[in-house]
């Protein structure tokens, strides 16, 4: 992967958060924090989630290693939650913005929310972010749809296609 590329995943990655936070107003605040037995519990509870792995990684990439996610009640109402991950997004896209290849071909040692030193290759850890907000993602159309809701497509070929005219 090539810087280019780099910045080309993180602007999908923020097209489809953003999609999946317009398919959040099709709910109320209800079932928004609702617990369905998911991953992270509720709606609300996933974005936390992709919302906090973005930011814990992007501070470990930037040098600083927090103990902890973000917190769930930071993340009340899908208004709240929208302007974090939306911040969040911008905060990534500045970062992969300046990366050079010798940056992605780089390791950059980070500690785990437990304390466990690692290092791994940039580009790797970029790539892992990104999957693990599709993965994610993935989760939350289910339970919009097991509430009679209708997601929007995150697939990253309608991103293409849509970038491309």
């Amino acid at each position: 992967m090539n810087p280019a590329e780099i910045r080309t995943l993180y602007d999908y990655n923020s097209w489809a958060n953003q999609r999946v936070l317009e398919s959040l107003q099709a709910i109320g605040q209800h079932d928004f924090t609702r617990n369905l037995g998911a991953s992270h519990g509720s709606v609300r509870g996933i974005i936390t989630h992709i919302a906090g792995a973005e930011w814990i990684w992007l501070e470990r990439w930037k040098g600083s290693s927090p103990v902890k996610l973000l917190a769930e009640p930071e993340f009340e109402t899908v208004e709240i939650a929208t302007r974090r991950l939306q911040g969040i997004d911008r905060d990534l896209a500045e970062f992969t913005g300046d990366l050079t290849q010798a940056d992605l071909d780089g390791s950059r040692g980070y500690h785990s929310t437990e304390g466990k030193a690692y290092s791994s290759v940039l580009r790797d850890m970029l790539l892992h972010v990104v999957n693990h907000s599709s993965y994610h993602r993935g989760q939350i159309a289910t339970l919009l749809r097991q509430m009679g809701a209708v997601p929007q497509s995150t697939d990253l070929i309608l991103f293409t296609r849509m970038a491309s005219g």
